[in-house]
Order: structure tokens, then sequence, then C-alpha cells
């Protein structure tokens, strides 16, 4: 068996526009005086950690509900009528072994006043799949659509 001859080809190295030319000195723009404008520092961390806490107690109180450890009831103000027929529907065909617990929660914030929650959750000794979307509305976060997997 015969190997091809190793490739002749040379790579070619272009100068891109923020590289300076040969010769020119390295230093970049000189900076501002003063501090530097703040970026969404502190404020938007702290503004994603109270959704993240917001929506993980929304999720909880809907296990709860899954378990019949609280009434479908408690669920009206924070599930939109969709998802609490779904949840209905769920709850009234789920028997409780054993407490259902949130074990991890992923969030994400597709843009303002959105939130995309994937949920690992033990529900009767297995691990399940929960995702949710929620919308922000005049009296809280709002579930606009649930899954249980």
């Amino acid at each position: 068996m015969t190997q091809a001859p190793p490739s002749t080809v040379r790579a070619r190295v272009r100068r891109v526009r923020y590289e300076p030319e040969p010769g020119a000195p390295t230093a970049g723009p000189p900076l501002p005086a003063g501090p530097m404008p703040p970026t969404a520092g502190p404020d938007g961390v702290h503004e994603f950690a109270e959704v993240y806490h917001d929506l993980a107690r929304i999720l909880r109180i809907a296990l709860e509900v899954l378990d019949h450890r609280r009434p479908l009831l408690q669920l009206d103000g924070h599930f939109a009528a969709a998802p609490l027929r779904c949840w209905r529907v769920a709850t009234m065909r789920r028997r409780p072994r054993t407490p259902a617990e949130l074990r991890r929660m992923r969030m994400c914030i597709p843009r303002p006043g959105v939130a995309e929650v994937a949920v690992a959750a033990d529900v009767d000794g297995r691990v399940r799949a929960l995702a949710a979307r929620f919308e922000r509305a005049h009296t809280g976060w709002r579930c606009t659509d649930v899954r249980l997997g």
C-alpha cells in the first residue's frame, strides 16, 4: 500500500484590519479619563437571580399540586388556562408514591419579559424532564406552556 505524498499547499497568513502595520507602535488607543461606564453587571445579575427564584417557587408549587399536597387552585394566578388544563390532567392521572422534588433547573431569557425553563425533577423515584415557558404579566410571572416528559 502506498501513501500519498504530504500536501504541498502552504498556508497563507493574511493581515487582519486590527493588526498594526510592520514597524508601527503596538500601543492601543488612549484610555478614556475617569471610570468606565457600567455594563450589564450587578443589576442584570441581580434581576436574573430574582427571576430564577420566582420561577423556581412557582414550579415547586406546581410539583406539590402534582403530588396532591396542594389544591390546583393555587396555580390559578401563576398558570394560563391551557397549561393549567394540562397540569390538571397530569395531576388526575398520577397516584403519588413519593413526593416530587425539583432537582436541577436551567433558565434562559430569550427576550425581555419571557423566560424558558428546563427542569430535572424526581417524580416517584424517576427523573423526569419538565419544560415551561413563562411570560411577565402585571401580577408577576405567568406560565404559558408546560410539558412534563
